[in-house]
């Protein structure tokens, strides 16, 4: 695991401070402030300011920072959609790794080529069933320390929200058929030629900062999963087949 240099001590008492009211929401400061308040160096302050921005915690004011008010989580998470329709949803964890960030991933999140992203790759099951080849990609800044979380059995975007304090306020979707590749055939079960439906999925929170960006491979012939969690492709799925 690469090791990033980021203030996540002080990240994480900011981020407290917030969220327990000891900074009221409206409050603002400049950069500054912030650090004398908090013990720290202007230069660390600022990237932990930058990461708040992100999550919705906070937003800039000129050159000050204004607190927002604490959100509640409205987004439901495919882990929580599964779970309240009675499935069993679990994720097989494959791979936590940091890596810089490659340009078709730093457009997507809106960060700087060869910026520290957490790749964490899953296979997700419903009912013992595989469905999803998935990867997500998220800024590190948003999450430092996911390699250490259990996510086998629990929500990631849940995880992000109360632990992370990154409030999915927006999801977008895209959605697309293509040709399964050697690693969906080998994952999904899905022989050469086959087709796989792609879903990729932009999580941003209320300062529309993107947090996630997921890229979702799924076994097409698991519609009636794919028309419960993804509505939008199983209505590709439907046109693909009536032509």
């Amino acid at each position: 695991m690469a090791t990033v240099d980021f203030p996540r001590d002080l990240q994480q008492r900011f981020e407290s401070a917030i969220v327990n009211g000891r900074i009221p929401s409206g409050f603002r400061a400049a950069a500054e402030k912030f650090a004398a308040d908090f013990g720290a160096s202007l230069a660390d302050m600022r990237r932990v300011l930058e990461s708040a921005h992100r999550k919705g915690l906070v937003q800039p004011a000129g050159d000050e920072f204004e607190i927002l008010a604490p959100l509640n989580p409205s987004v439901e998470s495919l882990f929580q959609h599964t779970s309240r329709a009675g499935l069993a949803p679990s994720s097989s964890i494959r791979r936590v790794v940091v890596e810089p960030a490659v340009e078709h991933v730093a457009q997507r999140l809106q960060i700087d080529v060869g910026s520290p992203v957490y790749r964490l790759e899953r296979t997700r099951i419903v009912n013992e069933e595989v469905i999803a080849n998935q990867v997500n990609f998220i800024p590190y800044e948003v999450c430092p320390g996911l390699e250490d979380d259990d996510m086998t059995h629990h929500s990631f975007q849940r995880l992000l929200e109360g632990k992370y304090h990154a409030i999915v306020a927006d999801v977008r979707e895209e959605v697309a058929l293509q040709a399964a590749g050697a690693e969906d055939q080998a994952i999904l079960g899905l022989q050469p030629n086959s087709p796989v439906l792609v879903v990729q999925r932009l999580s941003l929170s209320r300062t529309g900062q993107p947090l996630v960006w997921a890229d979702i491979h799924i076994r097409p012939d698991r519609y009636h999963y794919v028309a419960s969690l993804w509505p939008q492709a199983a209505h590709l799925l439907n046109r693909a087949q009536n032509h």
